[in-house]
């Protein structure tokens, strides 16, 4: 029972994620289209990671792909809060939560790699994605059979 009803809070916790890398996409957008410096904190190089060819994909900026998918997710996760049990809405949720973290996963290699630099601002989205895969997952995996 327990179980079950820790399963039925993971919608809000992927809500609340979803909302936070929204936001952190929706900013490196601005200052992308505003022509604004990044604000990094002293750490990393956002800068750098944020100018390189890496950032774009066929000229849209990565950041912008991640306002587009982390939307998705927020109205994924929304509707699985609103709707009735719905595991389709789970895996949805859960296919884009993976595929997100996987590219992420890919950026940060790059990252590391090839630019030789770190934008924290990446480095949280990443983050972000990879804790919403992990939340979906058991969602997903640990739903009990009817």
């Amino acid at each position: 029972m327990r179980l079950e009803a820790a399963l039925r809070g993971l919608p809000y916790v992927l809500l609340l994620l979803a909302g936070a890398g929204l936001l952190i996409s929706i900013y490196l957008v601005t200052t992308h289209y505003g022509h604004q410096p990044i604000a990094c904190g002293g750490v990393g190089d956002c800068e750098a990671v944020n100018s390189s060819e890496y950032a774009k994909i066929g000229g849209i900026p990565v950041s912008l792909l991640g306002v587009g998918l982390y939307g998705s997710l927020f109205v994924t996760a929304l509707a699985w809060i609103k709707g009735p049990s719905d595991d389709k809405r789970m895996v949805a949720f859960w296919g884009l939560s993976l595929s997100g973290a996987g590219y992420a996963a890919y950026l940060t290699y790059v990252e590391l790699t090839i630019l030789d630099a770190i934008c924290i601002w990446c480095v949280t989205s990443a983050t972000i994605l990879t804790m919403s895969f992990i939340v979906a997952s058991a969602a997903v995996f640990l739903q009990p059979e009817d």
